[in-house]
């Protein structure tokens, strides 16, 4: 058993992720995780609370990693540009991550800390109130249904049918130039 003062909450979400992208979600329990780090489920509990507790700090960590890739310095529509490739490449290369932010139920103190992180970023942009937040979303969610389309089993027959292969640069180019035009 891994000694109690050894285990800590950033250990623990960084095994559940590691879980997450090995076995998909479906594996990723408090008991796999303990069994993984040498230790029990309800120590690990004492960590980071529940299976959902659990999910949502593994989400708010990948998504917060995807923050983490923006270049500095960017400002506008640089910064949301760079921030809808960041949040792509990091989806791409997490398994399972539609499923996981569909079935994520809403963590008041985690997603409190998250809004917070993303709105310093955007303020340090140049991006604030509630037309940016609007953007930021809107980009997220063309991020999350891009990468639910080609992460599916169609996707290879869909692809073929694109027009090019830069269609999500060109759909992410598209939705930016497209808030300007309606903002002006």
């Amino acid at each position: 058993m891994a000694q109690a003062g050894k285990l800590n909450r950033d250990i623990i979400v960084r095994e559940a992720i590691n879980l997450l992208n090995e076995e998909g979600l479906a594996a990723v329990s408090l008991r796999r995780i303990a069994a993984r780090l040498g230790a029990s489920a309800p120590s690990l509990a004492r960590h980071v609370g529940d299976k959902a507790q659990l999910l949502s700090l593994v989400s708010r960590t990948i998504f917060g990693e995807a923050l983490a890739r923006i270049p500095s310095g960017l400002t506008g529509d640089a910064w949301l540009e760079a921030f809808g490739h960041a949040l792509r490449n990091k989806q791409r290369e997490t398994r399972d991550i539609s499923t996981l932010l569909a079935s994520v139920p809403p963590d008041e103190g985690n997603d409190r800390l998250t809004v917070q992180y993303l709105h310093n970023l955007m303020r340090d942009a140049g991006l604030e109130g509630p037309r940016a937040q609007m953007e930021q979303t809107a980009i997220q969610a063309l991020v999350t249904g891009w990468m639910t389309f080609e992460k599916s089993r169609r996707a290879e027959s869909f692809a073929a049918r694109l027009p090019s292969g830069d269609a999500f640069d060109e759909s992410l180019r598209a939705l930016i130039t497209g808030f300007r035009q309606a903002k002006g």
